[in-house]
């Protein structure tokens, strides 16, 4: 598939784009919902429309209007740098959160894109430990400090002098913290039961502690997901239920049912198990509900932001691919949760008097077994012996004795990688009077002829202008960041996975459509709802959500209002 770059627009001109910063009605009250289901692929919309009943995705691509051509316009594809896009308007060349982990040069380890120990867990949790003996470290408490772009939920907190309700919700951190930017809104996230950090509060509010305590999370213990239609519903939608290449479930299965939790105990696999079953979705959506209630959203006199991030999608689909009964079930289990969300919030909030926006992180790459069989070029491919041959080929080139700084009896070229990176050890390179732009020519010239290797892009080609016809280079352009991105970026084929030997399941974080394309759904009161083939960005959404909070767009927003949102 073909992909199309969107045109960058600068934020200067968003003023002149007709109806961007038009308020919404006075007196009306004012709410934003951006609902997001990591790992969401564009086309489950359309590939499963004849499944969804009328109150779910069904009313949302009717009523709402829906972006069908809607593809991330950059190349790591992951909940991180995703989570940080959607509302900022921006990629990760502007924003910074270049992966979900990425390599620090100057603390000299990985770091996570939503957490530092700068703040503490509330309610409070241990310090860890990497391994029985290890120094205890501090808690990494989630938080924004890493965010270098504002969000909507930012200009909301200005145009409202502080006094907005802004809120994320989330399993993951990263999704409840990154949208939010540093806006000081509050987020929640789960462990055990829902918490936050010292970043937005210092004890949980009495809505978060009372469902803490009520049990709710703890419903689904021991209980086994089945699927919600006839297995043969599911055989013609997604074919048999393909077991080759997923990963099993705590009972070694890889097959329905799956049981939630091994025991009737609410318990840590208690808890991991339902992260990566429908339930998850399930909790998640008790505490919005929660949270519109208990903080009147939508009914004061200045306009509120809410957003919704569904985790349950993403593990689910890492573990059994795209093409699996469990992705197709829990797919429609939230359409059922939408229709649920949206009744609702036209029960609270009132129907007409809100606006909805559905998008997701990223996509997912099929499991390459699955792939394989239809004769398709798809392979796992082992890192470990890549980064391997990647340090010894250095060593060949540049000289491979004694390490000066690590004492190592072979010296280390590679200081870091985190896929994508390659992070070169640049003080090596200076004692030898290498050049680091040499030794990162040398590293992508034999990375490129590695297999499953597409492309390897230098630094200094990143840092360049990419050829106008080179629409992969330019992706990885839009999520290099020159403080935190390495020395050289690898791109794999299609179909191809970089994974340890003994891995199961699939991943993303590739500029493949496969990736790219996410749903961008919007219900609001003056869209003429139906579908647009105008090509567009998750970012749109910024620029969407600015509009009906009636706020300008985030200063780093390089997106505007959709040319078709408002008129077909």
């Amino acid at each position: 598939m073909r992909l199309r770059l969107l045109s960058v627009v600068p934020v200067a001109l968003l003023a002149a784009t007709v109806g961007c910063f038009r308020a919404p009605p006075p007196g009306e009250p004012k709410l934003v919902v951006v609902v997001v289901f990591d790992q969401m692929r564009g086309d489950y919309i359309e590939r499963w429309l004849p499944l969804y009943g009328e109150g779910g995705f069904r009313r949302l691509v009717t009523d709402g209007v829906w972006f069908r051509n809607c593809h991330y316009p950059y190349a790591t594809t992951t909940t991180g740098p995703g989570h940080a896009s959607i509302l900022s308007g921006c990629s990760a060349d502007r924003h910074g959160i270049v992966s979900n982990d990425w390599y620090d040069r100057a603390a000299g380890e990985k770091v996570y894109c939503a957490a530092t120990p700068r703040y503490e867990f509330v309610p409070s949790r241990p310090p860890s430990d990497d391994k029985p003996g290890a120094t205890k470290r501090p808690p990494q408490a989630g938080n924004p400090d890493r965010m270098l772009s504002p969000t909507v939920a930012d200009s909301l907190k200005d145009a409202t002098g502080g006094t907005a309700k802004i809120y994320g919700l989330s399993l993951k951190d990263r999704s409840a913290v990154l949208p939010l930017g540093h806006s000081r809104g509050e987020a929640y996230w789960f462990g055990s039961g829902f918490l936050t950090s010292t970043y937005y509060r210092d004890t949980l509010p009495g809505w978060v502690r009372a469902y803490n305590t009520s049990g709710k999370a703890d419903r689904f213990a021991g209980k086994e997901w089945t699927r919600l239609l006839s297995p043969a519903v599911y055989d013609e939608y997604v074919g048999p239920d393909e077991v080759n290449g997923e990963a099993p479930d705590a009972e070694k299965k890889v097959a329905f049912p799956h049981r939630i939790g091994l025991t009737p105990k609410a318990d840590a696999k208690y808890y991991a198990a339902l992260a990566s079953s429908p339930g998850g979705n399930d909790i998640l959506l008790d505490l919005a509900k929660t949270c519109v209630v208990a903080e009147n959203l939508g009914r004061g006199t200045k306009p509120d932001l809410l957003v919704v991030s569904f985790s349950s999608n993403d593990l689910v689909g890492h573990q059994y691919g795209p093409d699996s009964h469990e992705v197709l079930d829990i797919t429609l289990r939230s359409d059922l949760l939408m229709a649920n969300f949206l009744r609702f919030l036209d029960s609270r909030v009132g129907v007409g008097k809100y606006t909805l926006i559905l998008t997701a992180d990223h996509g997912i790459c099929p499991l390459p077994e699955v792939e394989a069989k239809k004769g398709i070029d798809a392979r796992r491919i082992p890192g470990a012996p890549m980064v391997a041959g990647a340090e010894k080929h250095l060593r060949d080139v540049f000289g491979g004795d004694v390490d000066p700084f690590t004492g190592k009896s072979k010296a280390q070229y590679l200081e870091a990688v985190a896929q994508p990176s390659f992070y070169l050890n640049r003080r090596l390179l200076a004692s030898r009077g290498i050049s680091p732009d040499a030794a990162a020519d040398e590293l992508a010239k034999w990375l490129s002829t590695q297999d499953g290797v597409m492309r390897a892009y230098t630094r200094k080609q990143l840092l360049g202008d990419i050829p106008t016809d080179d629409a992969i280079g330019g992706r990885v352009k839009k999520s290099f960041h020159a403080d935190r991105s390495g020395d050289v970026v690898v791109v794999l084929k299609p179909y191809y996975l970089l994974t340890d030997e003994a891995a199961k399941g699939t991943s993303h974080g590739t500029p493949h459509a496969y990736d790219t394309h996410v749903p961008l759904l919007v219900l609001a009161p003056d869209a003429v709802g139906g579908r647009r083939e105008e090509p567009v960005t998750p970012q749109h959404a910024a620029a969407i959500a600015a509009r009906y909070l009636g706020v300008p767009p985030p200063r780093d927003c390089e997106y505007v209002l959709p040319a078709t949102l408002l008129k077909p």
